[in-house]
């Protein structure tokens, strides 16, 4: 136990989409400026309706300024032969308001904002949303609560349209530990994360409680 108080606090995770968040929704919250992360995740049919088969992603995400955050990211697409192409998606998230005493922060962004091919595109991840967050300390242990809201306004097929939110809580005994659960405009997930050997971020899930998901990050600071 006091070798894991020594560790840093985990104060974000990373979402199935490799951008800071919760389980599956986006969050107001950044990355420490110069955080540098690399992941992979296993993905459920669910995650992605339009693959409509289970798969998984890859990606780099860097936090700068501090207060952008941008990720790319690769999705293994199942072909005739096998997992043998891939999505190629970016993503992005800019702060407007740092949490204070009495006031959240608020954050804006965008996922697969853009596609090289013609007509409409092969976007499967795409969305754009406003979210806020604010964190309450309770005897030592974090409650964070996050609300959102997606529109297809800028991207037709957003994977956030109508309102979303979530709770995480950080235990003060165990400060690497995060439970969550969120609902992202289409069912609830609940999970957890946990931050082992000061760099490697390791988290699971049931999304929409039917289907495991899950993945593993290792983070470095620049």
């Amino acid at each position: 136990m006091l070798f894991f108080a020594s560790l840093p606090i985990c104060t974000n995770g990373q979402t199935l989409s490799g951008m800071s968040g919760l389980l599956n929704i986006p969050s107001a919250d950044m990355q420490a400026d110069g955080t540098f992360i690399i992941g992979a995740n296993y993905l459920p049919a669910l995650n992605q309706p339009t693959l409509g088969y289970n798969t998984g992603n890859y990606y780099l995400n860097l936090t700068f300024l501090p207060f952008i955050e941008i990720s790319y990211r690769m999705t293994l697409l199942k072909m005739a032969k096998g997992y043998t192409n891939q999505d190629r998606s970016a993503s992005f998230k800019i702060q407007l308001l740092k949490e204070h005493r009495f006031l959240p922060s608020i954050s804006i962004g965008v996922h697969d904002f853009h596609t090289t091919t013609t007509g409409n595109g092969n976007q499967y991840f795409e969305a754009n949303y406003i979210v806020m967050t604010k964190h309450f300390p309770i005897n030592g242990t974090d409650l964070g609560i996050t609300s959102g809201y997606g529109t297809d306004v800028i991207l037709k097929k957003s994977r956030f349209i109508g309102l979303f939110g979530g709770l995480s809580i950080t235990p003060g005994f165990l400060k690497q530990l995060k439970i969550m659960g969120d609902y992202d405009c289409k069912g609830i997930n609940l999970g957890g994360s946990l931050l082992i050997l000061k760099h490697i971020y390791i988290f699971s899930m049931s999304q929409h409680l039917q289907y495991l998901a899950g993945g593993i990050a290792y983070r470095i600071y620049l």
